[in-house]
């Protein structure tokens, strides 16, 4: 692909696409560098990752599974940031959304999640500790409150 088409196609890069390869980069710790929209060979649009040492772009089935989800939780956050700014904030609500990712990428999304919880509420509910006990060496204690629940305890109600 030329480079001039390839400029092009960064400065026109749809805004939802642009945040979601932002928080894709941060939560692939840099082995993607972003996203791109390019054409399969049937000419229809397609997303994918761009690698970034050498820049290639990855389709969708060629990534690890971890970085398939991480791609999905990218563009989540993307869409829910991208709705807080322009109709409002709204809760967030995930459910074990880090059980797949090593503790380097979960410690990325812990501190995308962080940052998300400035602009609207997160809670983020999991069963497993080692999550807890990296919030804490990745954000500090004081950045989050834990609330544990008994086995069949229900909340808020």
């Amino acid at each position: 692909m030329s480079v001039a088409i390839e400029r092009y196609r960064s400065r026109h890069q749809d805004p939802l696409v642009e945040l979601a390869g932002q928080y894709f980069q941060n939560l692939t710790c840099g082995s993607f560098s972003g996203l791109a929209v390019d054409f399969d060979d049937a000419n229809r649009r397609v997303l994918r990752g761009v690698r970034n040492c050498s820049g290639e772009h990855v389709d969708v089935a060629g990534m690890s599974d971890g970085a398939r989800d991480q791609l999905f939780f990218a563009l989540r956050l993307a869409y829910i940031d991208d709705h807080c700014a322009r109709l409002g904030v709204c809760s967030v609500i995930l459910d074990d959304v880090l059980m797949a990712f090593d503790d380097q990428r979960a410690a990325a999304a812990l501190r995308a999640l962080f940052e998300l919880s400035k602009r609207t509420q997160v809670l983020l509910f999991t069963h497993h500790a080692h999550h807890i006990e990296l919030a804490r060496k990745t954000l500090g204690a004081e950045a989050f409150t834990i609330q544990e629940l008994a086995l069949g305890e229900l909340v808020g109600v």
